[in-house]
């Protein structure tokens, strides 16, 4: 896998418990898979127009935490500007080098938020042209060890460049891929093509016979992921969509490092698989999960 550097984009205006605690797990959990992937790092902090009427105790703070990262990590670029923090995310997005990565936090708050609280992040998922990976509020601590990478998959085209981001990154850390996948989208979506068609139900052949469809299709990735040198299984799920799936996954099991899925993008909030289930998935997942847009720009 390519050695971009690594953007981590770090709010270190909020001091409240939960937030330093946040702000610190985001910049660990960044340096931790750049470590592993040896990218370069560089963090960012954005200071917002609103809060222009700063207290000088408060950009003594700031000015001290930043230099705190720069002392422990002598090999990170801390970038310090001034204006919107998605404009500036975006701007290093788009220039040259360009990150391979996005790094940040989310509290999932709702509303119109200040900085990196919730409205920031899910812009720049939904805009992203590189991967975003985002440390959710159940996120607890940094990926250590050879844990398995957990990938949510819809069969379709859309989860095609998760996919392949999920098959280098499983490379580069010598990592199995877990595949998983409800069948519930399935019969979701053959039953809107059957109500269509005007047949009231689906008989439990026509059930069988997608689910095995759901079947050979995830075998069939799974060979894509071997025949690629990279240790894959697949489980499917008959219960629930695949993104809570994902959920009860990989709380259950315990041993991932990370959850990659894929995103429409563009018209509202992670439109993925159920649309804002895949949000809930952001927020309930327990490790950083990595979000790559389905189509680029």
């Amino acid at each position: 896998m390519a050695s971009k550097y690594m953007l981590i984009a770090d709010d270190v205006l909020d001091v409240t418990p939960g937030a330093k605690k946040r702000s610190e797990l985001v910049r660990e959990c960044g340096l931790n898979l750049a470590e592993k992937l040896k990218s370069p790092v560089r963090v960012l902090y954005v200071q917002n127009p609103i809060d222009i009427t700063l207290k000088t105790a408060d950009r003594e703070r700031i000015k001290s935490t930043l230099e705190k990262v720069r002392e422990q990590n002598k090999k990170v670029q801390v970038i310090e500007a001034f204006g919107n923090p998605v404009d500036e995310i975006f701007r290093l997005e788009t220039s040259s080098p360009a990150p391979g990565m996005v790094v940040m936090g989310t509290a999932g708050k709702k509303g119109i938020e200040r900085f990196f609280l919730g409205s920031v992040a899910e812009e720049v998922v939904r805009n992203a042209v590189v991967p975003v990976m985002v440390i959710g509020p159940k996120v607890e601590k940094a990926s250590t060890g050879k844990g398995k990478i957990l990938v949510a998959t819809d069969l379709t085209a859309n989860s095609r460049r998760a996919e392949a981001y999920a098959k280098k990154l499983a490379k580069a850390l010598n990592a199995e891929v877990v595949l998983i996948y409800s069948t519930i989208e399935t019969l979701r979506v053959a039953d809107q093509y059957a109500a269509a068609s005007g047949t009231a139900f689906m008989d439990q052949s026509t059930i069988d016979t997608l689910k095995a469809k759901s079947k050979e299709a995830m075998l069939k990735k799974t060979k894509l992921f071997k025949a690629a040198g990279v240790r894959c299984t697949f489980k499917l799920d008959d219960n629930q969509p695949t993104s809570q799936a994902a959920i009860t996954n990989e709380t259950a099991n315990g041993t991932y490092q990370y959850l990659v899925m894929g995103t429409h993008g563009r018209s509202a909030f992670v439109k993925a698989f159920l649309g804002s289930t895949a949000r809930e998935t952001i927020m309930g997942s327990s490790v950083p999960t990595i979000v790559i847009r389905s189509h680029n720009k």
